[in-house]
């Protein structure tokens, strides 16, 4: 069951419903004029929540409106809404390669006339998602596991004669399992679209016996902080959550890929206005400077920085993966994403 929390003072939110999403269901809307003043948010909860709640929700707040959160943002239930004319979202936490997918029959195109984009790089801009958060697919391992010889890049991480143990992946198409391979057999990081399925999972299966897949970011935090995990393919927040827990970590950062997320408007959104009011908050220096200082992700609007903390800096790209990072092709992936997932749960399933 999804949860819609109407947020309307700090106070509420600061109560057990942030910290728990799961079970914390708020009184639903009975009017319209109660819709007209709400702008409801579908986005994954947790940690992010809490910050878009602290930050971006007060200016809102302090307008009259109120902003109400669902999670989590399930996409199958975006299309059912939206294809059946009555969407209850107004704002949808998406993908950058679902923001370009369904754009124009899922997401309403922006008009940047009604975007504050101070600080933003409009060159990210979609004509239906707006970047919310840099991040960075990662080569996490285990120190204790190698020592002075720890892996430096993705090669090592298919090389499980030089550095045996146990490899983690996420068990989606979309978390890079197939882009690492292909990195890892030599294909240049400005020439990995289209995919050679072919090529990466012959890649793939040579340490296929060494791997667990993973369903669930818990999953990747609970792997690499219990030690069973050797090498992980991990998201930076999760890594993060495992060494601030005491796990003693390693990022190998030749060649991260480089992904961000994105906010869109649902078609048919009924609060129109409201949907532009939060996203300008969402993009805000407030906001994005708070993002910063808690996950280790990179700020949208350059008038945010990293955090100073040094365990999350650790996790985040910068100077430290020496110019070799690799941009995600979202085109590429709006395009493929469906024979891309075949073709991986096919593999996966042999």
């Amino acid at each position: 069951m999804a949860n819609r929390k109407p947020l309307t003072t700090i106070t509420a939110l600061a109560g057990a419903c942030v910290v728990g999403l799961t079970g914390c269901v708020g009184p639903l809307f009975a009017s319209s004029s109660a819709d007209s003043q709400t702008v409801v948010f579908a986005n994954t909860g947790g940690t992010l929540a809490e910050i878009f709640a602290e930050n971006a929700y007060p200016d809102l707040q302090s307008r009259g409106m109120t902003v109400a959160e669902e999670s989590p943002n399930n996409e199958a239930k975006l299309t059912a809404m939206v294809q059946g004319g009555n969407p209850t979202w107004d704002v949808y936490y998406s993908t950058p390669y679902n923001a370009i997918s369904g754009c124009g029959t899922l997401f309403e195109e922006l008009d940047l006339d009604r975007l504050d984009t101070t600080g933003l790089d409009t060159d990210l801009l979609t004509d239906c998602g707006v970047p919310i958060i840099g991040s960075a697919m990662l080569l996490v391992y285990n120190k204790e596991t190698y020592g002075a010889n720890p892996p430096t890049g993705w090669a090592d991480f298919f090389d499980v004669e030089r550095f045996p143990g146990t490899r983690g992946i996420m068990n989606f198409a979309k978390d890079a399992g197939m882009e690492t391979a292909l990195l890892a057999d030599g294909v240049p990081g400005d020439q990995l679209y289209p995919l050679d399925y072919d090529r990466a999972f012959a890649k793939l299966d040579q340490i296929r016996s060494s791997t667990r897949f993973y369903t669930t970011g818990a999953q990747q935090t609970q792997g690499l902080e219990s030690g069973e995990i050797d090498m992980m393919l991990a998201w930076p927040g999760r890594a993060y959550d495992a060494a601030a827990a005491g796990a003693d970590l390693g990022v190998a950062w030749d060649q991260p890929l480089l992904f961000f997320d994105a906010i869109t408007i649902v078609k048919g959104a009924r609060n129109l206005d409201g949907a532009y009011d939060l996203i300008n908050a969402l993009m805000a220096q407030p906001n994005q400077q708070a993002i910063a200082d808690r996950l280790p992700y990179q700020p949208m609007n350059s008038a945010a920085h990293v955090s100073d903390d040094p365990l999350i800096r650790e996790f985040v790209n910068g100077p430290q993966s020496r110019g070799t990072a690799v941009q995600r092709d979202n085109t590429w992936w709006a395009e493929n994403r469906d024979e891309a997932t075949q073709r991986w749960t096919e593999w996966v399933n042999q």
